[in-house]
């Protein structure tokens, strides 16, 4: 478990602001945190990733994006006192990342990233700049647990599903990071769940285990189960069958969230199923680290309060079915509070704390 503890802020605000960059599959957003903890911006600001270009398309896009962030806020350069970067997992606390469902293109195996996010911004902003590196799901949980217990005494997991499934565990203010830099990665956590479609057979994870909660609980869950769902006669006419694209189910799945806010009813039920698989992947986690509570963020509640309403109710059922006696009384399952800038700021937040233990 890391040292670094969000609750152990010095007595001074640090000077400067510290920037979190969070790397997505389609976008890089970016925000900062002042010395005392809090958003620099209401807004972040947002480039493309790029990731399918591979990873210096990325780490151009990342400086591009720093820049936009301080043009946007009126700040000069001189003013960052450390940056925190995020991307999908798996990745060392390093940050040399793993190929996942979000870095598929064959450079990223391998890649030093933080480091390269260094030199790339040494290169931009005319000056060294210290760059911290957190899984995505790590800073995510981060930020979620420092704005809901900031005094740091609880035990809490972070569940974001959204392209792939993202997690994090934060004990008393610390982040379980591991031995690596490889823990909580809670989307690889196998669970029993049934496949969308009656008889059809379930389409193995991105990391190539077949029951994998990632490989239900996700955008690329959704485009394996869609060929099937959508071959059934009554989806015939379905307006999903309309979307066509160079990655046709991956185009149908992205409309998935849409439609089914709008209460399309194949679109509900296929979130109906993923809402029961987090229940079952909540059980895990509370068996694993008998949590005060756990948040479900990413953007899989990100579809309006009716739809994220309903996930939550049937996560919270799916849960207390199976969960023993004690966690289905105790153990609070929660919607994020930051939505989707939970992993810039905890980003941002993971270099505040880590600059204030060097000083």
């Amino acid at each position: 478990m890391a040292k670094r503890s969000a609750k152990s802020a010095s007595k001074r605000p640090s000077k400067g602001i510290y920037v979190g960059v969070d790397v997505g599959a389609t976008k890089i957003g970016i925000n900062a945190i002042d010395g005392a903890r809090k958003p620099v911006s209401a807004h972040w600001s947002q480039v493309p990733a790029r990731t399918e270009d591979g990873p210096r398309a990325t780490v151009e896009q990342i400086a591009v994006g720093v820049r936009l962030f301080l043009d946007d806020n009126n700040l000069p350069s001189s003013a960052i006192a450390a940056v925190g970067l995020d991307s999908p997992g798996p990745a060392d606390n390093n940050g040399v990342i793993q190929p996942s469902a979000n870095m598929k293109h064959p450079e990223w195996a391998g890649f030093k990233m933080r480091e390269s996010v260094a030199k790339a911004l040494k290169k931009s902003l005319g000056r060294k700049i210290t760059v911290t590196y957190e899984n995505d799901g790590n800073a995510a949980a981060y930020w979620e647990s420092f704005i809901g217990n900031p005094e740091g005494t609880e035990v809490m997991a972070m569940l974001a599903p959204g392209t792939g499934l993202g997690g994090g565990i934060v004990i008393n203010g610390r982040l379980l990071r591991g031995a690596r830099g490889m823990a909580a990665e809670l989307g690889h956590v196998e669970i029993v769940h049934p496949a969308f479609t009656p008889g059809s057979e379930h389409q193995a994870c991105g990391c190539g285990q077949p029951y994998c909660a990632e490989s239900y609980i996700s955008v690329s869950a959704l485009a394996k189960a869609l060929p099937a769902a959508l071959a059934l006669p009554e989806n015939a006419d379905h307006p999903l069958q309309q979307i066509q694209a160079d990655n046709v189910w991956k185009a149908r799945a992205l409309q998935v969230r849409p439609l089914a806010a709008k209460g399309d009813a194949l679109c509900q039920a296929l979130f109906d199923w993923q809402s029961e698989a987090l229940g079952k992947l909540c059980r895990q986690v509370a068996d694993s680290i008998d949590p005060d509570r756990i948040v479900i963020g990413g953007g899989f509640i990100e579809g309006g309060k009716k739809l994220t309403d309903r996930i939550m109710k049937i996560t919270r059922e799916s849960f207390k079915k199976i969960a023993f006696v004690k966690h289905a009384r105790e153990v609070r399952i929660e919607k994020a509070q930051a939505d989707d800038q939970a992993g810039c700021l905890g980003a941002a937040l993971s270099a505040c704390v880590a600059e204030e233990s060097r000083q």
